[in-house]
């Protein structure tokens, strides 16, 4: 409460002679700031200034009462009669700025922040900056707040980190030194930072700041940054319009949902509607080539358009008939048609490709699991070869328990769930099925227990959203 100070001290600024009604006024601020009132003070004060309207700093301490007391539309009233006199403190314009803020209109808000930054609040502006520059998917704003706050806090790891993300989407080479120290002082950070870093480094040695771009975009979409990812994809084509890659990466990367902190204040995902024209524009650019050919299969299997996406995926096998991972998404393609044998022989062809590929051999018997779909002659094979080239990967394990418990080899398929949660305790999937496992046993404690751990430990995981499903199926 130290703004109240110069009430205390209102008789030596030279307002001696005062009426009855404003010693009353200034009686009742006092009570209201003894008893910590920030609304009745900012009443009191107020109608004080009243009395002394010439006063700009009591219309200016009333508006800031009146904020804390959650009443925005007396603050914006108080503060616009104080900036009419005099302009405000940084405290002042902090104070507008939020008042702005409560009533919806950012853009004054922003505008009153500016006016705060030469003051001791700087770095509260700078936080109320970076919420505003995010809502409004503004990234050169977002970076230069996040450079600000650095200065102020160079000691906040979270915030080098976010400023390394950011910068790798712009300038690659300047987030470098910001994502090593983010890396050496935390180490849930390390793996993501020392991946970028990694990728910006050996693509810079190419000379080349399109393909830098567009290495540190792919990156930051492997870490599930699609926002920054189509900003270094987009930067990357304004750098070389005529780069096939850098449009289909971009069209690829605005059909990611966006977190809805990144872009609203919708509290849901949101999908834009775009990527299709980047697509062919990459098309146009190069017809041969393979990201826009692959994504452009990607796109029309998320409309629902599998047989235009069939169209495109045997194209580009056509293409690039070597790459066992198109052969394997024909595959999928061909089993949601309803073609079973040839999607079959799809994923023939990539695990002859790619015979010593784990994931290869699991995509073919998860094919066969799914569809349920010449599962013993070679589901079942391929689940055991994939666990038997990848053994330390619990996927590998769980979906050879997924083919024997469709077979209804449930003591195998238990063996097989354990194994998976004895290489990862994380990999909550297993203990999905491990569930299942021990319904069909006839323990139904004992699934209940597994399905309940996953609600405690990773509540709103997929893995979480099954068990809740089997949940209410098994025990309504």
């Amino acid at each position: 409460m130290r703004v109240l100070l110069p009430l205390l001290v209102l008789p030596i600024l030279g307002v001696a002679a005062r009426s009855h009604e404003l010693a009353e006024r200034l009686q009742e601020a006092g009570r209201a700031w003894r008893f910590a009132s920030p609304a009745g003070l900012a009443t009191h004060l107020a109608q004080v200034a009243e009395h002394q309207p010439w006063r700009g700093g009591l219309w200016e301490q009333a508006g800031i009462y009146a904020l804390q007391g959650g009443d925005a539309q007396s603050t914006l009233i108080y503060l616009r009669r104080a900036a009419a006199l005099q302009p405000l403190s940084p405290q002042g314009y902090l104070a507008l700025g939020d008042a702005h803020r409560q009533a919806g209109d950012l853009d004054l808000a922003l505008s009153a922040w500016q006016s705060a930054l030469q003051g001791a609040e700087a770095e509260e502006v700078y936080l109320r900056l970076l919420e505003i520059h995010r809502v409004q998917g503004d990234i050169p704003a977002i970076t230069a707040d996040l450079q600000a706050l650095t200065v102020r806090r160079p000691a906040d790891v979270a915030l080098r980190y976010q400023l390394g993300l950011h910068l790798a989407a712009q300038q690659p080479l300047a987030a470098l030194s910001h994502l090593a120290q983010a890396a050496d002082l935390d180490p849930a950070v390390q793996t993501s930072a020392q991946a970028l870093i990694s990728s910006i480094r050996t693509a810079s040695l190419a000379d080349d700041p399109a393909y830098t771009l567009l290495e540190s975009g792919r990156t930051l979409a492997s870490l599930g940054e699609w926002v920054l990812a189509a900003e270094a994809f987009r930067q990357s084509a304004r750098v070389r319009p005529d780069y096939a890659e850098a449009w289909a990466y971009l069209g690829e990367a605005l059909q990611h949902p966006v977190p809805a902190a990144e872009a609203s204040s919708q509290a849901s995902e949101v999908f834009p509607e775009t990527g299709l024209a980047e697509l062919h524009k990459a098309l146009e650019l190069d017809p041969l080539s393979l990201a826009a050919n692959t994504f452009l299969a990607l796109y029309w299997q998320r409309q629902g358009d599998l047989g235009t996406a069939q169209t495109y995926l045997e194209n580009v096998t056509r293409l690039y008939p070597d790459n066992p991972s198109l052969h394997a998404e024909l595959g999928n393609t061909l089993a949601q048609l309803g073609e079973l044998e040839a999607a079959l022989q799809a994923y023939q062809r990539a695990v002859k490709l790619a015979p010593n590929s784990a994931d290869a051999w699991r995509l073919m018997a998860g094919f066969c699991a799914k569809y349920e779909y010449r599962l013993r002659e070679v589901g079942l094979p391929a689940a055991r070869q994939a666990a038997a080239l990848g053994a330390r990967d619990p996927a590998n394990h769980d979906m050879l328990g997924q083919v024997l418990l469709l077979l209804g080899d449930l003591t195998s398929a238990e063996r097989a769930f354990q194994r998976a949660q004895e290489i990862d305790a994380s990999y909550a999937l297993a203990r999905v099925h491990l569930g299942l496992v021990y319904i069909l046993q006839g323990d139904a404690q004992r699934a209940r227990q597994e399905w309940q751990a996953i609600l405690d430990q990773a509540p709103g995981s997929p893995a979480a959203e099954q068990a809740q499903r089997l949940m209410q199926n098994y025990f309504p």
